[in-house]
C-alpha cells in the first residue's frame, strides 16, 4: 500500500530527513555548524572524527542507489530506552529520480526470536542494518537516530507543528512518564491476585492510574512537542500501522513548517539549537558528498510503503504472549516482504 506524496520541491528530501537529522540542511548553510556532527555516533566507541569538511568518497557500487535508515528510541529516563519506537528506510535513486519511505513495524518477529525494535539494544546500532537487510533485501548505507526528549524538543524550536490527523483515534492507555511503578492505591495481596490472573497489557491496565487519555480527531491539528511525541507513541487507539501513517504526518508537518521558516528567512536562526539532538554515523564529509550526488531535489518524486496485515504481514502471538507480526508467507520467511517492497520501489 503506498500513495503518492509531495514533490517539485527542492527542500524535499532535506525535510523528509531533517525530523532526525538537520544536516542535509547543510546545502544552506555552508558547514557553518559543523559542531552538530562533532563525535556522534552509535556505538559509544568510536574512531571516527565528525569534524571533517571535505568531501568523502560514496560507494557507487550500488549504482547511485542510497538506503538511510531513520530511528527513533526512548533514550533515558524512558523503561526500555533502547527500543526503536520508529523505524524507516529513505530510499534513494538517483538514477530514476524517484525516492520511498518505507515503515518497518516496530513488532516484526525477527532472526534471534525477539521484535526488530529489540535489535538494537540487543545487538547494538552498528548492526541493526543487517537485519534490516534480512527483512527487505536493502543494504543500509547510514543510520540517523534521536530519542524521544530531543524529538519533542525540535518540535518545540520549530515553534509547533500542523499535522493532517490521517484517521480519528482515541488511546485511554498513554503512559504517563514517572508512574510505571504506581500502585494505584491496590493492596499488595490484590496485585499478587492480578499477576495470577493477567499477564502482559492485561495485567498493566490494572494499574489504571498511569495512563492518561489522549484523543485526536482526523484533520489538522497543531502540536507542541509534548504533543507530538504522544501522537506519533500511542499504541492503544488504532494500530502498529495507524502509528507509522502518524510518523509520516509528522514528518510532512515538519517539511511544512521548515519551507514556511525558509520562505520567512528564519531558518537561518533555527538549526544553531539542533546541536546535541541528533546521533548519525553520516560525516560531515560524506553528507557533503551526498548532496552534490542527489544534485536537484525538486525533480525528485516520491511513495510510501507501508508493510501491513493487508498486504505482506499476519498477527500473532510470541511464545510468552506478546503481540507480534510475522510475513504470510511463514515466520521469518522474509522472501514476499521483500519481493513486496522491490515492486512498489520501481514501480513509480
Amino acid at each position: 500500500m503506498f500513495k503518492k506524496i509531495i514533490s517539485n520541491n527542492k527542500l524535499l528530501i532535506p525535510l523528509l530527513l531533517s525530523v532526525f537529522v538537520f544536516g542535509f540542511l547543510i546545502t544552506y548553510f555552508s558547514f557553518k555548524f559543523s559542531k552538530i556532527f562533532d563525535k556522534k555516533v552509535f556505538p559509544e566507541k568510536t574512531t571516527s572524527a565528525y569534524a571533517i569538511t571535505t568531501p568523502e568518497p560514496v560507494d557507487t557500487s550500488s549504482e547511485g542507489i542510497f538506503n538511510i535508515l531513520l530511528l527513533g528510541y526512548g533514550g533515558m529516563g524512558h523503561s526500555g530506552g533502547g527500543i526503536t519506537d520508529s523505524i524507516i528506510i529513505v530510499h534513494i535513486d538517483t538514477n530514476t529520480k524517484n525516492y520511498a519511505l518505507i515503515s518497518v513495524p516496530r513488532d516484526l518477529w525477527v532472526q534471534g526470536n525477539h521484535k526488530i525494535n529489540a535489535e538494537a539494544s540487543i545487538n547494538g546500532y552498528q548492526n541493526i542494518g543487517s537485519a534490516i537487510k534480512g527483512i527487505t533485501s536493502l543494504v543500509i548505507d547510514n543510520y540517523i537516530a534521536v530519542d524521544f526528549s530531543n524529538y519533542s524538543k525540535i518540535i518545540d524550536n520549530l515553534g509547533g507543528i500542523t499535522v493532517n490527523v490521517p484517521v480519528s483515534f482515541t488511546d485511554s492507555f498513554y503512559p504517563i512518564s514517572g508512574m510505571e511503578n504506581e500502585t494505584c492505591g491496590i493492596s499488595e495481596s490484590q496485585i499478587n491476585e492480578f499477576k495470577i490472573k493477567f499477564s502482559g497489557f492485561e495485567l498493566e491496565k490494572q494499574f489504571i492510574c498511569r495512563y492518561e487519555t489522549i484523543s485526536y480527531q482526523k484533520g489538522p491539528v497543531t502540536l507542541d512537542g509534548t504533543a507530538a511525541l504522544k501522537f506519533v507513541r500511542s499504541r492503544h487507539g488504532d494500530s502498529d500501522f495507524g502509528r507509522s501513517a502518524r510518523q509520516f504526518a509528522v514528518l510532512a508537518g515538519i517539511e511544512k513548517k521548515l519551507i514556511s521558516l525558509k520562505s520567512l528567512n528564519k531558518l537561518d536562526s533555527t538549526i544553531d539549537t539542533f546541536t546535541n539532538m541528533v546521533r548519525t554515523d553520516l560525516t560531515l564529509g560524506k553528507i557533503k558528498t551526498l548532496i552534490e550526488v542527489f544534485g536537484d531535489a525538486s525533480e525528485y518524486t516520491g511513495k510510501e510503503i507501508h508493510l501491513t496485515t493487508e498486504n505482506v504481514l499476519n498477527e500473532g502471538k510470541s511464545s510468552d504472549g506478546a503481540y507480534i507480526l510475522y510475513p504470510k508467507a511463514g515466520s521469518l520467511n522474509f522472501s514476499e516482504v521483500k519481493k513486496f517492497i522491490s515492486e512498489n520501489i520501481f514501480n513509480h
